[in-house]
């Protein structure tokens, strides 16, 4: 198969290939005017990285056995124009080797159902946890965990896209790799979860764990903490170090994901990490005087005893941050199952105070952040007055269950707030004017239906005491938001048994957002929340309001996401 497109002097083409079966001649080769000028003429029989630059100007053709070998990932770019084109992807099925334009991967996006139109996903491979998230230079850095090889979770790379307005998003180079090739050893590991800081200089670093070979996913591992520092154009970092490698006293194998800022009043950078002592699940602080030499200051914060007694294996990814003169602290308990509901994967928030280095938990109650369970891995970045955040939208127990090219989501960005109770509210930063296509009025106990259906939209309303909200699928399969004057369920009818719930006497202001089978659902000024990843149903096609008036929305898909 061969494929030839344009190309200047500077541009990059990267691929990820394995051998599949041997042959005498080149599996992948790169011709420019004509002239061969790179080969790969053998290759592992596991993924390799491979890369080759261009340095002149001409007609590069690309020649691919598809017969011997296999590409995960292969893309294009350019660094004069990576900022404002992003790469460009070649598709390597053995029967569609070409260059994609933006049509073309809009339509790749389309042409899966399931596939969501607002939440970002990757375009091929696995996702989960978003990383390294900030804001620099009028655009949001989303980095996120990344498997190219598979659509099922491995050896973790760090994936990058950037976006103007959180919706539509350019696809970056491959930002981080494991430090060993992780498939050669059997094992896994690498490139875990981390987090960005920006200096007033505008020097941006990243504090991420690498996990070493591993053999065994629930103990005897080895975490190391990095620092990395960017090239000038983002796609890979100039300058990787260790910065963290000692465990304190009680600590074992679980030891990650780092959480980095600064504090202007104590001079100190600060970094968090995820942990369990003595078995209990934990949150460790770390501090520096140069962000590269850190030392153990202690413990930060120990969750209640019922966590381990339920499962509960460790803290990670956490996040730490002052709002509204509020400290927050946020945690993930890996393992954990709530007893009553046999609920998983819930984030819960703690407010409090912290100075000098210490935390003093408020008097409020540790927080359901999310009454779903597929809203895990928070990331939050921003300043006091707007706040963002993204979460990995999905779950390590329910899998995928249709083919797909890809696998896992992102949640919609959520802003941050107190409310008077000083609960941890979110709400939607929903999707720009630029992506409306129409609005209605959907009348109390008058049903609305639609035959070729809705794949992406909002609902906004008001109840004025109890209500429920029937949601119909193409599959004729019903989705259920009801308000009983206690509590708020979201259920899929016949196929849950109403465990994802929360107490709410007032239901207040709803927004229900759809997104191709995905439901995020924000109640009484963001105060409870619910998220859900149904496979059932990729449109609505009749929805039916008891007890409120509602505002419909209707979004198209981003030609980029």
């Amino acid at each position: 198969m061969s494929l030839s497109f344009e190309i200047k002097k500077g541009q990059r083409i990267d691929l990820w290939l394995k051998e599949t079966q041997a042959t005498t001649v080149p599996l992948f080769a790169i011709h420019v005017n004509g002239e061969m000028l790179f080969k790969i003429q053998q290759a592992s029989r596991y993924y390799q990285y491979f890369t080759w630059t261009a340095w002149q100007d001409g007609v590069a053709t690309l020649e691919w056995l598809p017969e011997h070998s296999e590409i995960s990932l292969c893309y294009t770019w350019h660094p004069d124009s990576l900022a404002t084109c992003g790469i460009a992807f070649i598709a390597t099925l053995p029967d569609d080797f070409r260059l994609l334009d933006n049509r073309d991967l809009a339509a790749w996006y389309q042409q899966e159902p399931l596939r969501p139109a607002l939440h970002f996903s990757p375009r091929t491979g696995w996702m989960n946890d978003p990383n390294g998230l900030h804001y620099k230079n009028g655009e949001w850095h989303l980095f996120y965990q990344y498997h190219p090889h598979s659509t099922q979770w491995g050896p973790m790379h760090w994936n990058h896209a950037v976006s103007h307005d959180l919706y539509h998003w350019r696809h970056y180079p491959v930002f981080l790799q494991p430090e060993h090739n992780l498939m050669a050893l059997g094992a896994t590991g690498g490139a875990f979860s981390g987090s960005a800081y920006t200096d007033k200089q505008g020097q941006t670093r990243f504090w991420y764990t690498e996990r070493l070979p591993a053999y065994d996913l629930y103990r005897g591992y080895r975490e190391v903490q990095k620092m990395a520092v960017p090239g000038e154009h983002y796609d890979k970092p100039e300058i990787v170090k260790t910065v963290l490698s000692e465990l304190p006293k009680g600590v074992d194998c679980d030891f990650r994901d780092p959480k980095v800022w600064y504090e202007e009043a104590d001079r100190t950078f600060y970094m968090i990490l995820g942990a369990s002592v003595n078995g209990d699940p934990a949150m460790l602080l770390f501090y520096s005087e140069d962000s590269e030499n850190w030392a153990f200051h202690h413990v930060l914060y120990v969750a209640p005893a019922y966590f381990r007694q339920n499962g509960g294996r460790c803290v990670e990814c956490p996040d730490f941050f002052c709002l509204d003169g509020v400290w927050v602290l946020i945690v993930g308990i890996v393992g954990y199952t709530e007893p009553a509901t046999g609920r998983h994967n819930l984030l819960f928030a703690q407010t409090g105070a912290f100075s000098n280095g210490y935390f003093t938990p408020s008097e409020q109650p540790l927080q359901t952040l999310d009454f779903g369970t597929d809203f895990y891995a928070l990331q939050t970045w921003g300043e006091a007055d707007r706040r963002i955040g993204f979460a990995w939208l999905y779950n390590w127990a329910t899998q995928k269950n249709v083919d797909s090219a890809y696998c896992g989501e992102m949640s919609l960005p959520r802003r941050f707030h107190l409310n008077v109770q000083q609960q941890l509210c979110m709400t939607p930063e929903l999707p720009p004017e630029s992506m409306v296509v129409g609005k209605e009025t959907l009348h109390v106990d008058k049903p609305w239906s639609n035959a070729d259906g809705y794949k992406a939209f909002t609902l906004t309303f008001t109840p004025a005491s109890t209500f429920c909200l029937t949601l119909t699928g193409d599959s004729g399969q019903n989705i259920m938001l009801e308000h009983d004057g206690r509590r708020l369920t979201l259920h899929e009818w016949g196929q849950d048994d109403r465990r994802y719930a929360a107490p709410l006497p007032e239901a207040g202001d709803v927004t229900l957002c759809f997104d191709a089978g995905i439901v995020e659902v924000f109640a009484q000024q963001g105060s409870v929340c619910g998220t859900r990843r149904y496979y059932s149903c990729s449109k609505i096609t009749a929805i039916n309001l008891t007890g409120a008036t509602a505002t419909l929305t209707q979004y198209q898909a981003s030609a980029a996401n």
